[in-house]
């Protein structure tokens, strides 16, 4: 426990927390002061999100303490941490789309009665509106609303629950510029108040713009603490992505199929209807691997959905094979020779509840080597499916049982194996080696390069910068739905790439670290 005259509003000490033997918190203490706010900077992955998660109560840690005013508390349930004065404000937010603003606010209210005096909470709701300048409609519905509005309804809705501290989760993720400095004014003026907010971000623009202290985290460790203040970007991106590995594939040299990909002036919208891939133009070559950095919610997953049909393009055109593509079908890209391996295995990646052979001959299904006549020939599908486990190493209960039943590596295993073994002429990989062990992650690296080697075109997005720069002729880094460079291979340091993953353009990366 600390024991410095000032307690801390919070402090965490040795948290420490693994699921299935992965651990993802390891021994990471953490301080919070009253009217500090502290940022936890990571990629995507490095943890942040596990660490306060375990200070809401919504996981407990295995190992470690947890003070709150210098009262060791146990949150053993999620309500809990609320009651005590601990508010989180997640990316995926909690309010009722179909109720008013007012109503959501006083949703849950611990001091809720019965009998609900609505004249008595809305001159409440309003003190707090004043005083940290919130302008709201409190009787508009939520579903009506633009989303950095619903972002200031959810951070009202922790202040009206009189929360000392305030955790929020990658707020400006799907906020516009505006939005966001008007929600960095406002965080300011709570931590004014005295109030603690711990900021989740992977933005390093952000951490200088808003952030008393930085607590960095990687891989699921605590690399350091320091004082805005005190530290630099370029000292922040070294610390969140850490030094370069010697990890190597062997690439020979390749005949170039040029443009067998190439993307003009792309714009796509989320789920959100909020702009997430912002006019981006690129080419991929037959013969070459173009990787895809940065941490994830930049417009990755989006791009993935629009080069394979699964989401509608705003504007822009993409081209495969010298054909528009621009507005067909999954399907109808399927049968031009595109394959995808999605970053989601389970909503996207299978039909959870088919069997394991029906999720492998899923794409080929239609091909009439797989046919009698005017029926599918279910033997030979099988002795395909078969084949793909074999040589996959995929381990299963049953063929014939749903695919769910597999564990996520063997899940992983069967979605690459289904995707690599069809002939395309573009494949596209996202997260390709997630979940799998040491051994099957060499053998999907491998055959990415085979894949490469063969003359295919291969997109890879990937937060693992061992295999960004093992496998990748040529990186891109995006950040906010654009690329902040596209350049060759080995042109550029590990620390360059964390300073472009954070919102620095190419040329600004290399100036900050002498590089020009």
């Amino acid at each position: 426990m600390n024991n410095n005259k000032k307690t801390p509003l919070v402090e965490m000490q040795g948290i420490s927390k693994s699921f299935f033997g992965n651990c993802v918190n390891d021994n990471i203490d953490l301080v919070l002061h009253s009217g500090e706010i502290h940022a936890l900077l990571g990629e995507n992955g490095a943890g942040k999100t596990t660490l306060m998660n375990m200070l809401t109560g919504v996981y407990y840690p295995d190992k470690g303490d947890i003070y709150h005013k210098g009262e060791k508390i146990v949150f053993d349930f999620p309500g809990k941490a609320l009651k005590v004065g601990i508010g989180m404000v997640h990316q995926r937010f909690s309010l009722v789309g179909n109720l008013t603003v007012l109503e959501n606010l006083i949703l849950g209210h611990p001091d809720n009665k019965f009998v609900l005096n609505m004249a008595e909470k809305k001159k409440l709701i309003k003190t707090y509106m004043d005083q940290f300048n919130f302008q709201l409609d409190l009787d508009a519905i939520i579903n009506e609303l633009p989303i950095g509005v619903r972002q200031k309804v959810e951070i009202l809705k922790m202040l009206v629950r009189e929360v000392d501290v305030l955790i929020v989760d990658e707020p400006t993720t799907v906020l516009t510029k505006q939005e966001a400095d008007n929600l960095m004014e406002i965080l300011r003026k709570i931590a004014n108040t005295g109030k603690g907010i711990i900021f989740i971000t992977h933005k390093m623009a952000e951490v200088f713009q808003i952030a008393d202290t930085i607590t960095v985290l990687r891989k699921g460790k605590k690399i350091s603490t320091v004082s805005s203040k005190n530290t630099t970007a370029r000292e922040l991106a070294s610390m969140m992505v850490g030094k370069e590995n010697n990890l190597t594939f062997e690439k020979p040299e390749t005949k170039k199929i040029p443009n067998v990909v190439e993307v003009k002036n792309l714009f796509v919208n989320s789920d959100k209807g909020v702009l997430a891939v912002n006019n981006i133009s690129f080419s991929v070559a037959g013969g070459e691997v173009f990787g895809i950095a940065g941490v994830t919610g930049n417009g990755q997953i989006e791009l993935c959905d629009a080069l394979t049909g699964n989401r509608e393009v705003v504007r822009g055109e993409v081209f495969f094979k010298q054909k528009d593509v621009t507005h067909l079908n999954p399907l109808q890209r399927i049968d031009t020779g595109i394959s995808y391996i999605p970053g989601d295995r389970i909503n996207v990646g299978v039909a959870g509840s088919r069997s394991v052979w029906e999720n492998l001959i899923m794409k080929v299904y239609r091909l009439n080597d797989f046919r009698k006549g005017l029926f599918l020939d279910n033997k030979k599908l099988k002795s395909y499916a078969e084949k793909i486990i074999e040589k996959y190493d995929i381990s299963h209960p049953g063929i014939n049982l749903p695919s769910l039943l597999l564990s996520g590596g063997n899940l992983q295993k069967l979605i690459i194996g289904r995707e690599m073994e069809r002939d395309c002429d573009l494949y596209i990989c996202v997260y390709p080696t997630r979940g799998l062990d040491v051994g099957a992650t060499e053998f999907v690296r491998k055959s990415i390069l085979k894949l490469r080697n063969e003359g295919k075109a291969v997109i890879l997005i990937s937060g693992d910068f061992d295999e960004i720069f093992g496998l990748s002729d040529r990186i891109g880094v995006m950040y906010e739905g654009n690329f902040t460079g596209i350049f060759e291979n080995g042109k550029h340091s590990l620390e360059e790439i964390g300073l472009m993953m954070s919102g620095h353009s190419e040329a600004e990366a290399a100036k900050e670290m002498g590089n020009v």
